[in-house]
């Protein structure tokens, strides 16, 4: 993925996937996420296993709404 990219982040908190984040930085633990909503960073590196590209679908909606 490319810095920038919009992406769906997991959480497990929910046991879901969560939109509203891009790539801001890849790293060798996987990527640094801002929040679109307000430009903040996430605390720590994400995984590549917890970061997927934004899937385009009617209806989806973040589970942080």
């Amino acid at each position: 993925m490319d810095i920038g990219q919009p992406v769906e982040v997991y959480t497990a908190f929910v046991d879901a996937w969560a939109s509203g984040f891009e790539i801001a930085d890849v790293v060798p633990e996987g990527y640094w996420v801002r929040r679109q909503s307000d430009g903040s960073l996430l605390p720590d590196p994400t995984s590549d296993i917890h970061v997927r590209p934004l899937a385009h679908r009617g209806g989806h909606s973040s589970a942080w709404d």
